[in-house]
């Protein structure tokens, strides 16, 4: 049996009443009641979320950043598929990704540019989806767009540190400014993609790292200020995806080599003696590899990606485990880091994301 959400509320209400009385009453223990508070409420709100009837895309108009490859390309054609009218946002509209999408050929699905980085190509994107959803509002605005990056804090450019920065965390700021009004009309959602990098820091990684922390805090800072009027926010965490959105590709592999090669050009004599080059080659050499222990394809980010717009109740966050074997250990640090003790913790995650100087 189906039920609204309204209706769905005022059971949740009592039912909570109910059982909050019940456990103190056979329980004395605070901790016992508290975890099985814990397990009782997951139960609940997975009923809750299968038994209420998922929201009907027809006629909802939903933005996606950064659709040139990877999740973003993947998201646009499932919301079409599912019936959303998408604005396909790509920073160069005569990429493969964005060719792919126009070779569509339908009004649903328009292809615009989009470089997050600068306030007039926000300001001209967002004109243009106002004049389709002027009436109704924007049910959706999915962040996406992104740069992978690698970089030892001491070697990392001032320039690197800004310019991921400026794509990573501000270009969400910038695009979330923008369609604020027009969210807030249809009362709609917000996802913005950050890592699993930015629940906890791992090493040559720190401008990388800084952007995904800073655009967590930022979308915990929206979600609690838009909440009261109806629009929410989501989070997507994907893990170990490098290898399979093309963050980790020919083409992205020589934008590494030559962020490395300004590093290296940047350097003084002191820090360039300190490291070696050999160090930034192993750099290299590691993100070729690590495409090889990466999910083959990126299915489980798109489903979460699809239930933070669909779902009447979505999910604050979606920690995606992805992995090309059942062990994704960036998932597990994920797991454990806000239960151990910070010496213990860091001995596991240089385990995993050992740390050494190559000469």
């Amino acid at each position: 049996m189906e039920l609204d959400l309204p209706t769905f509320k005022k059971i949740e209400a009592v039912g909570w009443t109910v059982a909050i009385c019940i456990l103190f009453l056979f329980f004395g223990n605070v901790g016992i009641c508290i975890g099985l508070f814990i397990l009782v409420r997951k139960l609940f709100m997975k009923v809750k979320r299968s038994k209420i009837p998922q929201i009907d895309p027809t006629g909802k108009v939903v933005v996606v950043t950064g659709c040139d490859s990877g999740f973003g390309l993947g998201l646009a054609k499932r919301l079409y598929e599912r019936n959303f009218s998408v604005f396909a946002c790509c920073l160069n509209v005569d990429s493969e990704g964005a060719k792919e999408l126009k070779a569509v050929g339908s009004e649903r699905l328009k292809v615009v540019p989009l470089d997050v980085t600068n306030d007039d190509s926000v300001s001209k994107c967002q004109r243009l989806v106002k004049e389709e959803c002027a009436n109704t509002g924007l049910w959706g605005l999915v962040n996406n767009a992104g740069l992978n990056f690698v970089g030892d804090v001491e070697l990392t450019t001032m320039d690197q540190y800004l310019t991921i920065g400026n794509i990573n965390m501000y270009g969400m700021v910038r695009t979330c400014k923008a369609f604020l009004p027009l969210l807030r009309q249809a009362k709609g959602r917000i996802v913005n993609v950050t890592s699993v990098k930015g629940l906890y820091a791992i090493p040559s990684n720190a401008a990388y790292t800084m952007a995904k922390f800073g655009a967590e805090a930022f979308s915990e800072t929206l979600r609690l200020e838009m909440s009261q009027y109806g629009v929410s926010v989501s989070i997507i965490e994907p893990c170990n995806y490098g290898g399979a959105t093309g963050c980790l590709n020919e083409a992205a592999l020589k934008r590494i080599k030559s962020d490395l090669d300004a590093q290296w050009a940047e350097a003084s004599d002191d820090v360039r003696q300190f490291y070696g080059q050999a160090h930034l080659q192993q750099q290299l050499e590691d993100c070729k590899n690590s495409s090889k222990t990466s999910a083959p394809n990126i299915e489980p980010v798109l489903k979460a990606f699809e239930d933070a717009l669909v779902n009447p109740c979505p999910h604050i966050r979606y920690l995606v485990r992805g992995s090309n074997s059942f062990f994704d250990f960036y998932y597990f640090l994920a797991l454990i880091c806000p239960y151990m003790p910070q010496h213990l913790f860091d001995k596991a995650r240089a385990y995993f994301v050992p740390y050494i100087i190559y000469k």
